[in-house]
C-alpha cells in the first residue's frame, strides 16, 4: 500500500529552485533513503514532505489524503514524524521533558505511556539520564533524543534527515542498527543521509538527487552495485 506520494513537487526559495517536478513513493513498511551531495535537495525534500515548506507545484498525498496544502502540525496528527537535521532538540529541558514535547496533543495516556516504554527499550541511555538537560548530553546521546522525541508522536512515516551527522563511528553503527529495528517494528521510514553505504544497505528502494531531481532510483541492493553511484558517492572508482 502507498503511504506517501510526490507527484510533479517543485519547491522554489523565492526565485531559486530548490526541488524540480520531483515524483516518488514509499510504501508502508518500507525503509527509503534519499542520497546526494551537499545542496541536492534532500533537506528541501523532508521539510516540504513535514510541511515546513509548501511546494510552487504539485501534489503530496498521505495515506490517500491530500496533504499538499495542511499545516505541519497538522501532518504530525496524521502520522508523519520528523528527527531533522540538527536534531533540534531543546537543550534547556531534560530528556524527559524533550520526549513529553513529542506525544504534545495526543490523549490516549496509555499508548503514550506504552511509546515511552518503546522508546526506553531501544535508548537505554535515555532511561538512564532522563532527568538530565538535553543540552548537556553528547551528539550520539542527543540524536537518540531526536530520534526518540518523534517517535512519541507514534508517527506511521518516521522522516531522518542525516542521523549519522558529526557521530563518532560507534553511534553510526547503534544509530543505524536501531533504524533497521525501528522498521521491523512497523514504522515507515524515509532516511536522508550522507553516508550512503550505510543508507542504500538498509534501504528497500533508494532515490538519487542531484540539484533538485530524481537522476537514479531502484532498490538499495542495485543502487550499491551501480557502478556510477559507486565513484560519486560510496568513494569506489
Amino acid at each position: 500500500m502507498t503511504l506517501l506520494e510526490l507527484k510533479n513537487v517543485s519547491v522554489h526559495y523565492g526565485r531559486i529552485q530548490a526541488i524540480s517536478n520531483m515524483s516518488f513513493s514509499v510504501e508502508e513498511g518500507e525503509i527509503v533513503s534519499l542520497i546526494g551531495a551537499n545542496g541536492a535537495g534532500k533537506t528541501t525534500t523532508m521539510r516540504t514532505i513535514s510541511g515546513l515548506l509548501h511546494p510552487s507545484s504539485g501534489s503530496i498525498t498521505f495515506g490517500g489524503k491530500d496533504i499538499t496544502r495542511m499545516k505541519a502540525h497538522v501532518r504530525v496528527m496524521q502520522g508523519i514524524s520528523q528527527a531533522p537535521e540538527g536534531r533540534g532538540i531543546f537543550p534547556g529541558m531534560t530528556v524527559m521533558e524533550n520526549l513529553d514535547m513529542g506525544s504534545y496533543g495526543r490523549k490516549d495516556r496509555t499508548k503514550i505511556s506504552e511509546d515511552l516504554e518503546r522508546v526506553f527499550d531501544l535508548f537505554p541511555r535515555l532511561k538512564e539520564r532522563a532527568r538530565q538537560f538535553g543540552g548537556t548530553m553528547s551528539g550520539g546521546e542527543q540524536q537518540m533524543l531526536a530520534i526518540g522525541r518523534a517517535l512519541m508522536s507514534n508517527p506511521k512515516l518516521l522522516l531522518l534527515d542525516e542521523p549519522s551527522m558529526g557521530l563518532a563511528p560507534q553511534f553510526i553503527r547503534q544509530i543505524f542498527k536501531i533504524v533497521s529495528e525501528i522498521n521491523n517494528q512497523g514504522t515507515t521510514v524515509l532516511l536522508v543521509e550522507q553516508n550512503a553505504n550505510q543508507a542504500l544497505a538498509r534501504a528497500n528502494r533508494a532515490f538519487v538527487l542531484e540539484t533538485g531531481s530524481i537522476t537514479h532510483s531502484g532498490t538499495g541492493k542495485e543502487l550499491l552495485a551501480n557502478p556510477v553511484i559507486k565513484e560519486a558517492y560510496l568513494g569506489v572508482g
